[in-house]
């Protein structure tokens, strides 16, 4: 796909956002897809609702904490946890300031929400066949079947040859050595 298609999918898509995600502002409220928020910062007035409605996606609504930073006249949107979340720290809000650090541009516009009302997303339901668990019988048992086999009887072993320091004729086929001579 050339760079002028792909961007010109990447408008449709954002403008298609805007239409579907209306962005209403009371002062430092900030109401999207059903959320509250609150405007806890607006670093060099960093917060412009055409550009949060363009970006916004329902997976931000789990968050109890969103930052936007813009960088080339682009948002970018990062959600963070409350501290008390259980997650991976880069998630938690204790890493909010290390992310702005580390990630947001020096002197770059950026703000912060804080969700009034975080929503657990919904996980997709399986559907379908249900993807099966593999057993290792070998480290269970011995190697020998337990039930479904015929007749009781033990599964042979396999050749283990290369665990007692010899190598298996599958093995020895895939011993290649390669010599590497320096170029003149």
């Amino acid at each position: 796909m050339d760079h002028e298609t792909l961007k010109a999918r990447t408008l449709e898509q954002q403008k298609k956002r805007q239409a579907d995600y209306e962005v209403e502002t009371f002062g430092d409220e900030v109401s999207i897809d059903g959320l509250q928020l609150r405007l806890v910062a607006n670093v060099k007035e960093a917060f412009d609702a055409g550009k949060l409605a363009m970006r916004y996606t329902p997976i931000l609504a789990q968050y109890d904490l969103l930052v936007g930073d813009i960088s080339a006249d682009q948002l970018r949107l990062k959600g963070f946890y409350r501290d008390n979340h259980s997650g991976e720290r880069e998630q938690r809000a204790e890493a909010l300031q290390d992310y702005l650090y580390e990630y947001v541009n020096f002197g770059a516009p950026y703000f912060i929400l804080e969700n009034l009302t975080p929503k657990p997303v919904k996980k997709p339901s399986k559907s379908g066949r249900q993807r099966r668990r593999r057993t290792n019988r070998s480290r269970n048992n011995g190697g020998k079947r337990t039930n479904g086999s015929k007749g009781g009887e033990a599964k042979a072993p396999k050749n283990n040859a290369h665990k007692k320091g010899g190598q298996s004729a599958s093995q020895k086929k895939r011993n290649h050595q390669f010599t590497i001579k320096k170029s003149e």
